[in-house]
């Protein structure tokens, strides 16, 4: 897809983030940047976001990871940012009442999403998705 920066990809941890969510996006916002795609040549907890376009973030659903890249999210929000997260709805996390609750848009996905990477089951837990600095 020509238009969204990075790819999500069969070889991330948690499976590549559904053609059809990245289609559904860039249709309704134009460019997206990946702040974690496979393979980068850049580490996206540590660079400086583009304010110039929307970011869609799926991060590593490793242990530990999810909470590094809601609390990105948010600091780069309040830089000016506008950000989709799509993370498991663990709603019971530090991270989740920290950063999320109170600050962003959410939106429960009906349904187990299927990644790529794993079409033939679905996650084993529902997702959600947040977004910051949207009116």
């Amino acid at each position: 897809m020509t238009s969204y920066y990075g790819s999500s990809e069969n070889s991330h941890p948690h499976g590549g983030t559904p053609d059809h969510i990245i289609e559904k996006f860039v249709l309704k916002y134009g460019l997206l940047f990946d702040p974690c795609p496979n393979n980068p040549s850049f580490d996206g907890l540590e660079i400086q976001w583009p304010k110039d376009t929307v970011i869609f973030v799926n991060p590593p659903y490793t242990r530990g990871e999810i909470s590094k890249w809601v609390e990105k999210c948010y600091n780069e929000f309040m830089n000016g940012c506008k950000i989709i997260l799509l993370i498991p709805a663990y709603t019971d996390t530090i991270y989740f009442h920290e950063y999320i609750k109170e600050n962003a848009k959410i939106e429960f996905i009906k349904g187990r999403l299927k990644f790529k990477g794993y079409q033939n089951n679905s996650a084993s837990f529902p997702s959600i998705f947040c977004f910051w600095g949207f009116e």
